[in-house]
């Protein structure tokens, strides 16, 4: 058993996530309903013998997991597959667009790059699990409500400071991009797609992210599939162990980890979102399942529309829906977050919505952060800044949702359309705690990307000759 959470917290977070996923588990004891020593457990009872809580909840959790063989409750509203087979069977049909130049791909790139990165580093201090409200009350403190720049670390109104780890990503001090794990998935993902092209396997990825970050760089599902990846149990398949890796002790499957790391995937096929989104798949069925995957190929897919001549924000989300289930939890967020814009076409009270809607939701799951990014995309149409600053005065996770929305505005824009005042106070420079990447350059990080979209067309032109 992994460090990341007890037995109990464990038992409590399952529960909750089978709930999600639609199984029945009318039998299985409620967490909130521990008051005692001695609780009901499906298949009989235990009693605390030798004084040892956690031996109850690990048994209560084994008891729980093996629940799944039950199947999902009748009425589940939802079909959600799980191998990209059964997915792509429900792909809706995706335009053909115009391809861009190689000149216009660079520059696309760039912005894309250059875009997540700024928007990491916007919300990055904020990322201390504030909702709208507390955002919006804090950057009034410091005169910065509407936000239109890098925030202030410091409220002297509220005698507060931000989190003081992410001083280097405050207004006034920030010469470079912070190490910080959206960042480090995409570099971790590059240098994935360079040692291995197109055809990486589970186990490359497992190899790619123990061999440069350390464990407690990572967080929720990554976290716990890095543990489960080096802990191979004696006399255990090693396909099986992989197969197992996404699932086992893990329910924090269907957390936001796929959406923040998949940008690559979309850079690399450009007007091609399914080509996009079978990397993605790939890469997040690595540590998730269900939503979670189809948050990261949703955003994949995003991204390839993006980089095509004129993109519109219509296009792309249509294209990050078309390769997804169009009956999953995650395409439903983002018909309510469209449905509900259109309607008032103000970012305000569909935020407000998105928190009503998603209420039961952790700060870190995919769907409510997947409905955010949503929002912002929908209420910047293309405007970088105000894209970007939307995703963070909503909250939840705010570095994240405004890196990826800005990675798909500056895909869609090019570096050309990005403020210099975005830009300029990073200085070129990224810092990291990737072994094989260290301290860089962003604009190294663009041409390495467009290297290996280079090399893999050349391979794929080979192939088909």
């Amino acid at each position: 058993m992994p460090g990341y959470a007890n037995w109990k917290v464990l038992y409590k977070e399952e529960f909750f996530q089978l709930l999600q996923e639609g199984y029945q588990i009318e039998d299985a004891l409620r967490p909130d309903t521990h008051t005692g020593e001695q609780l009901p457990i499906p298949d009989g009872n235990i009693c605390i013998s030798d004084g040892t809580e956690e031996e109850y909840w690990k048994e209560a959790y084994e008891k729980l997991w093996n629940l799944r063989q039950k199947g999902l409750r009748a009425g589940y509203a939802y079909q959600e597959p799980e191998t990209f087979d059964e997915i792509q069977k429900n792909f809706s049909a995706i335009p053909h667009w115009e391809a861009l130049s190689p000149e216009e791909y660079s520059e696309r790139i760039s912005g894309a790059v250059h875009g997540r990165f700024a928007g990491v580093v916007l919300g990055k201090p904020l990322e201390i699990g504030w909702n709208r409200c507390q955002v919006r009350e804090y950057l009034e403190s410091v005169g910065q409500y509407p936000l239109d720049d890098y925030v202030e670390g410091y409220s002297r109104k509220l005698n507060l400071h931000l989190r003081e780890d992410c001083i280097p990503s405050t207004r006034g001090h920030i010469h470079y991009v912070q190490p910080d794990d959206d960042v480090h998935y995409t570099i971790l993902a590059l240098l994935l797609a360079e040692k291995y092209g197109y055809q990486f396997t589970s186990d490359q990825i497992g190899q790619i992210w123990t061999e440069n970050i350390p464990y407690r760089w990572f967080w929720c599902s990554s976290r716990q599939a890095y543990y489960n990846y080096i802990n191979l149990e004696e006399g255990q398949e090693r396909e099986q162990h992989l197969q197992e890796i996404p699932t086992k002790w893990n329910p924090w499957r269907e957390c936001l980890d796929g959406q923040i790391r998949t940008d690559l995937w979309g850079y690399l096929n450009p007007g091609n979102p399914v080509g996009a989104a079978k990397l993605a798949y790939r890469d997040c069925s690595f540590s998730l399942t269900k939503n979670g995957i189809y948050a990261g190929m949703f955003i994949a897919g995003c991204i390839s529309a993006a980089l095509t001549k004129q993109p519109g924000i219509d296009q792309i989300l249509d294209s990050g829906l078309a390769v997804i289930p169009p009956k999953s939890r995650a395409a439903e967020a983002v018909h309510n977050v469209r449905l509900w814009y259109q309607e008032c076409r103000d970012w305000i009270p569909v935020c407000d919505k998105i928190y009503q809607q998603y209420a039961e939701l952790p700060f870190a799951a995919a769907i409510n952060n997947l409905a955010i990014v949503v929002l912002a995309l929908l209420h910047g149409a293309l405007d970088y800044e105000k894209t970007i600053t939307t995703a963070v005065m909503c909250g939840l996770d705010t570095d994240c949702n405004a890196g990826t929305a800005g990675s798909i505005v500056g895909a869609a824009i090019g570096i050309q359309n990005i403020e210099d005042k975005w830009t300029k106070p990073l200085q070129n420079t990224v810092k990291t705690t990737v072994a094989s990447f260290g301290e860089g350059s962003i604009s190294e990080i663009a041409v390495r990307i467009q290297e290996v979209f280079k090399k893999n067309c050349l391979k794929e032109q080979k192939t088909t000759a």
